[in-house]
């Protein structure tokens, strides 16, 4: 009589946007990896698309399982890791040598664990001494960055729980069309639905500008571009008719005579003209949000990624704290970050300006405290680098970047002006990109390196919320794959680094 082979479950969390739904991980003998869904306050046992089917790339017939370099031809072939990794430390080494320190970039992801993006700065910047160093989420949550730490000192997305919105009576979204880019989140939208309090403001019906529909909301069409001058209508709505808090704007707050003179020109009947977006539907969102029943305001990238970036978001926080929304009970503003890691990713060190911690490159009391953290001499340390877009700008010109490693990004995608991307990447005197697909910036690289995935390492993550989720391993990576923590070390070696550079995410 045959026993069937025990399964195994590992309780873990999908790999994908930073809503970090939970999920079982179920392996067997001779099975491949299943994925069920969890319960946790986020998602309460629910996933989407994408996390259902997050393990089929696990086992694709096209996943790299070994080093690739590319040949004389343009063909690529397989090689040890010892002749790949001694290949890319003495082209490392060489360019240091003859063309300086910041000739060689490293670009970093947001999907990246916690420990990869601090390891990956403190690579770059301690066993390369380069300052060249940036991340894909500069594509994404500069904007909200920025309008973070100009009004609070503080790059945070969601100042509190997700599951804080299920009392919430208003919600005002902005840029984000959740209901598809992380449908689990819509759960949390219900009480306000119930309570004809759900505001989406978006050009176009999308998925969640239909959940207004039927009596449970507003559906604001603004003409494209102007979120700015809507936000800086309500707020001067909510000043002319007396609806802000002014005992929490006194207690709390800085700038408010400065922000009442920056919205006064800004009446209802000019907002309209800008916005398209009638006086009375301005009106009534105002009235809304200041009605004090629980009331979120809630931006995403749609409201961020131009040129009024900073300002629209920056819009979007004074008009939360004319209202008092912040930092009380029931009430708040927040921004949706998407990346897996967006949160945690900009927290470790892999921001041209930033040491972990959100410590300035800049600021000798924290150069001095990460270089004793580090056991290194403060002053070996470089100086700022330079943000993301100049970054992949600089390759293959002559003050520019003549070697590039990419960790967790595809830029040939993601980046912006992608002809140029692709024009600089052909230009780069050496190329080389962890990944485990030829992706389209792979298809340049001189030397390919996979590297394991999430069901296959353990480390952390840091949601939307600023919750510190634990990855577990389920499986064994094919054995030829290798993490990051240790190409890291096994580079920092052969450089002759100083400091520590453990494989171990613990």
């Amino acid at each position: 009589m045959s026993i069937a082979p025990a399964e195994i479950a590992t309780a873990s969390h999908c790999p994908y946007c930073a809503l970090q739904c939970a999920m079982t991980l179920t392996t067997s003998a001779g099975a491949r990896l299943t994925v069920g869904a969890r319960d946790f306050p986020t998602n309460r046992g629910g996933l989407c698309k994408k996390g259902w089917t997050s393990a089929e790339l696990l086992s694709s017939p096209d996943r790299i399982l070994e080093p690739m370099v590319r040949q004389p031809d343009g063909t690529f072939a397989a090689a040890s890791w010892e002749e790949a990794l001694d290949l890319v430390a003495a082209r490392l080494a060489g360019f240091r040598s003859q063309h300086g320190a910041d000739s060689v970039g490293v670009f970093g992801g947001g999907g990246l664990t916690n420990e990869k993006a601090y390891q990956l700065g403190k690579f770059t910047r301690v066993a390369l001494g380069s300052s060249r160093i940036d991340y894909n989420g500069r594509f994404c949550m500069s904007s909200a960055a920025a309008a973070g730490n100009r009004a609070f000192g503080l790059d945070r997305g969601l100042p509190f729980r997700v599951e804080d919105l299920d009392a919430a009576e208003t919600i005002l979204v902005l840029g984000s069309n959740v209901a598809q880019t992380m449908p689990p989140f819509v759960a949390h939208l219900d009480g306000a639905r119930a309570a004809g309090g759900l505001i989406v403001v978006d050009p176009r019906r999308s998925a969640t500008a239909r959940l207004t529909e039927e009596g449970a909301g507003m559906h604001v069409q603004p003409t494209p571009g102007s979120d700015l001058a809507l936000l800086l209508g309500l707020t001067h709505i909510v000043i002319a008719e007396k609806l802000v808090d002014s005992e929490y704007v006194s207690r709390r707050t800085t700038g408010f005579d400065a922000l009442r003179r920056s919205v006064s020109e800004w009446w209802p009947e000019r907002t309209q003209e800008h916005t398209g977006v009638p006086v009375w539907q301005l009106r009534e969102i105002a009235r809304r949000l200041a009605a004090g029943r629980g009331t979120y305001i809630l931006t995403g990238r749609g409201v961020e990624q131009h040129e009024d970036g900073t300002d629209t978001a920056t819009a979007a926080i004074n008009l939360s704290l004319a209202l008092g929304l912040v930092g009380t009970p029931h009430s708040g503003y927040g921004t949706l970050t998407g990346q897996g890691n967006g949160q945690g990713g900009r927290e470790h060190g892999q921001k041209c300006d930033q040491l972990p911690g959100y410590r300035k490159i800049t600021d000798p009391a924290a150069r001095q405290h990460v270089a004793s953290v580090w056991g290194v001499d403060p002053h070996s340390l470089p100086g700022q680098g330079v943000p993301a877009v100049e970054l992949l700008s600089s390759m293959g010109r002559p003050d520019g970047i003549r070697c590039l490693l990419v960790h967790g990004s595809n830029v040939v995608v993601s980046a912006p002006n992608a002809s140029r991307v692709r024009e600089g990447l052909a230009a780069l005197d050496f190329l080389v990109v962890c990944d485990f697909f030829f992706s389209e910036t792979a298809e340049f690289a001189d030397v390919v390196l996979p590297v394991t995935q999430w069901a296959e390492e353990e480390g952390t993550m840091t949601s939307l919320e600023g919750r510190v989720i634990r990855r577990r391993r389920a499986i064994d990576a094919p054995a030829g794959v290798r993490s990051e923590l240790w190409i890291f070390h096994e580079l920092a070696t052969r450089l002759g680094a100083a400091s520590t550079f453990s494989p171990d995410p613990a």
